[in-house]
């Protein structure tokens, strides 16, 4: 070996490893970007050359979390383990890859062994707030972050953690300050403020619905209370409510005619079982004229999928011993098309016992949100009567508006006009309400 080559060895040396930092690097920017495909190439390019380049391993392991390949994270982080059992970067990241898998006590196990490895480490301990928040412990949660928040009273990120957490234990009014608190440290924090606005639309601990209405039908109108209906948050994922319902009375074109009344008192409830899953189940007692009673029993279920869709299926079975039986079943697809739209059509499917023919309708409806909790729903419906074949047109059309308006934090103005033609009837119908909200 000749001088020139023993001297350029160190050298090459310390370009090849320089370059691989930077692709590494290069890497990480990708990864953190969201180009998941680009990073993996460079990643992979670095360990076909060195398999145990424990940057790597590290680096590939947060990528594929972020790309949610849960599974091949896992591998990485697991490999950077084995050759440096106390890395604390790959800790850290086999927890989060643990937690947004949704494995919470195995992420609460890494973040523990690191609290135990490095005493009082910030990273630690937001990790275990984390789990907490997303495993749905918000007690536990609001503890971890309110800590974090005296120690380090300029992250803003704790705020808005400390604050989701307040709202897992429907602590809307906490929520809030926490939130302007942070808002104070950096103004144009676009998670706080989103965080913000978005408390306005949250259903508050305690809230009264009052509705009263107008019909008019077959030459007939009436003016009268519609329905009253009181909710109240019970536990974190539960809701129960009590209903006073006079909507028959109003929309019935036999009873606006003849003057009769037809009223429902209820109960119910709302569990939020998950993220992703709500149920709603309902029981009451109709008192219809001429001394009749029908019991009614209705729910729902609520799936949420991926890119804020959602899934909607339900119905009621009503039944006495003077009356026919009937019941109704309906589905649903909510589509959002833009951050403040949504198309959401509707299927019913419903008979009378001793009815010629079931009764299908289709709903097609638009929903808009705004800021605040501003919210207009526009629909179109038609289908087809229940009605024997003696009758030529089956139609049913009709249409409707419906629109929430918040005056302030606590009243919210509702309204709605609805116009609706079946074979024997035709229904013009308006109503307008107030809820109150009281907020915790």
């Amino acid at each position: 070996m000749n001088a020139k080559t023993f001297f350029l060895i160190p050298i090459l040396f310390v370009a090849v490893t320089t370059l691989s930092g930077q692709n590494l690097d290069e890497a990480q920017r990708l990864a953190e970007s969201g180009r998941h495909a680009e990073a993996e190439a460079i990643y992979n390019a670095a360990l076909s050359k060195d398999p145990d380049n424990v940057k790597a391993l590290i680096g590939s392991g947060y990528n594929y979390s972020w790309w949610k390949q849960h599974d091949k994270a896992q591998l990485k982080f697991e490999a950077a383990l084995a050759i440096e059992p106390e890395n604390k970067a790959a800790i850290l990241g086999q927890g989060y890859n643990h937690a947004w898998a949704g494995n919470y006590e195995l992420a609460k196990n890494d973040f523990q062994k690191l609290e135990k490895m490095y005493p009082g480490d910030v990273e630690a301990k937001k990790g275990l707030g984390y789990v907490s928040l997303w495993s749905g412990r918000g007690q536990v949660a609001e503890q971890y972050f309110e800590d974090l928040i005296l120690a380090y009273p300029k992250e803003v990120e704790y705020y808005i953690a400390l604050a989701q957490a307040n709202l897992q234990e429907s602590e809307i009014k906490k929520a809030r300050v926490v939130l302007r608190s942070g808002l104070q440290i950096d103004p144009d924090n676009r998670v706080a403020n989103e965080l913000l606005k978005s408390t306005y639309t949250l259903a508050a601990p305690v809230e009264l619905d009052v509705w009263a209405g107008y019909s008019e039908t077959g030459g007939e109108s009436r003016f009268s209370l519609r329905t009253v209906q009181l909710t109240g948050q019970i536990a974190r994922n539960l809701r129960m409510f009590l209903k006073y319902d006079n909507s028959l009375t109003l929309d019935l074109a036999s009873l606006v005619r003849a003057n009769q009344e037809a009223q429902a008192f209820s109960g119910g409830a709302v569990v939020t079982w998950n993220s992703k899953l709500i149920s709603r189940v309902e029981y009451g007692m109709r008192l219809l004229p001429d001394n009749i009673t029908q019991q009614v029993f209705s729910g729902e279920q609520v799936v949420f999928l991926p890119n804020n869709m959602s899934l909607k299926g339900g119905g009621f079975y009503g039944w006495s011993s003077t009356i026919p039986k009937e019941w109704l079943v309906y589905g649903s697809v909510r589509v959002p098309l833009t951050r403040w739209y949504a198309l959401e059509p509707y299927y019913f499917l419903s008979k009378v016992e001793g009815a010629p023919s079931t009764e299908n309708r289709f709903m097609l409806n638009n929903q808009f949100r705004f800021p605040k909790g501003y919210e207009v729903n526009l629909g179109l419906l038609f289908g087809k009567a229940g009605v024997g074949s003696e009758v030529d047109d089956k139609g049913i059309f009709g249409s409707y508006i419906t629109t929430v308006l918040p005056i302030s934090q606590t009243v919210w103005g509702l309204a709605s006009l609805r116009w609706e033609k079946a074979p024997f009837e035709e229904l013009k119908a308006a109503a307008f309400g107030v809820k109150l909200r009281l907020d915790k």
